[in-house]
């Protein structure tokens, strides 16, 4: 912008310039012409011939006053009007463009955080039409309440890391990259709430196992670890990618850490399978491979030898 001002300034100064230099050459033509009538006047009565050629000279003389009014206008306007309007086109082109791009992020900003609420509400909405579901059902007396104690009528395996300890069940593996299925093998549920009182003493991770089938061949798995993350699989041991992921994350829920007791649930209704750790809401998948099966818990060695122990199973059928 100051750039194109210096150059206008510049132009008008050279048109200028140009405006004296062409009035001073008509002030001396017009001096000498006076000067000559003056100079014939006192001599004598100016003659005809004289007269004529005053006459002449004047014309001439008024012919250049308009001819550079009409030069100079035309000069002004091409060198300098013409290019400043131009350029305060250009600029006004550019302040409309500016605010064209100002209103339009402006508008996309608030359809973005219009989105975001919408979204934010409809979670909202969710999380506590899940969370409602999860209470109302436990609410009742569970038709199935275990302690975990000691072997009972739901026959829970025990041998190759599943066992009854000292008021709890205890699952076990020190293989990495593995997991422990222990199921309780007299069962056969379609849809229910199933909830178990987990605490890792050592290692990674412990969960609960849901639709079993065949000795833990197809089932659902929800896996919780002490580092505050969970994972949803489908199990198949015969297909190539055994345990196909469904839904992970990690959630405040969780109380992180070794020797911290974590209340774990699952709500299984149809295809529609949602998951709570300490009684809340935490995610939901759908699937239809599974429509019913057995219970149970696991051990899982993401690195570490792990141990799991667990109490309290409960079931709520509807």
């Amino acid at each position: 912008m100051e750039k194109n001002q210096e150059t206008h300034g510049n132009q008008t100064l050279f048109i200028c310039l140009i405006g004296w230099q062409l009035c001073g050459y008509l002030y001396n033509i017009g001096r000498r012409m006076m000067m000559e009538f003056e100079e014939v006047s006192d001599r004598k009565k100016p003659s005809k011939n004289f007269n004529k050629n005053f006459r002449s000279k004047r014309s001439l003389l008024v012919y250049a006053l308009l001819v550079l009014m009409l030069g100079s206008g035309m000069i002004g306007y091409a060198t300098a009007y013409r290019p400043y309007m131009q350029q305060r086109q250009k600029e006004e082109l550019i302040r409309s463009r500016i605010i064209q791009t100002v209103q339009a992020r402006a508008t996309h900003a608030a359809q973005l955080s219009a989105t975001v609420q919408a979204q934010a509400q409809a979670t909202a909405t969710s999380v506590a039409y899940h969370q409602k579901n999860y209470s109302e059902m436990t609410s009742s007396s569970p038709d199935l309440n275990d302690d975990l104690h000691n072997p009972d009528i739901y026959n829970w395996d025990t041998g190759s890391g599943c066992s009854f300890t000292t008021s709890s069940y205890s699952a076990s593996v020190s293989q990495k990259g593995f997991f422990l299925p222990c199921l309780a093998q007299h069962t056969q549920l379609n849809n229910f709430v199933y909830q178990v009182d987990m605490t890792i003493l050592k290692g990674d991770a412990g969960g609960l196992i849901v639709r079993a089938h065949d000795d833990n061949s197809r089932s659902y798995i929800f896996v919780v670890g002490q580092d505050g993350s969970y994972s949803i699989y489908y199990y198949a041991s015969d297909s190539k990618n055994a345990a196909q992921p469904l839904a992970e994350g990690y959630s405040e829920h969780i109380s992180t850490g070794q020797h911290k007791e974590n209340t774990l649930g699952v709500l299984a209704s149809g295809s529609s399978l949602d998951f709570y750790i300490n009684k809340k809401y935490v995610a939901s998948v759908m699937d239809t491979t599974l429509g019913s099966g057995q219970i149970g818990v696991l051990a899982n060695s993401y690195k570490h030898t792990t141990e799991v122990i667990y109490s309290h199973a409960r079931v709520w059928k509807f």
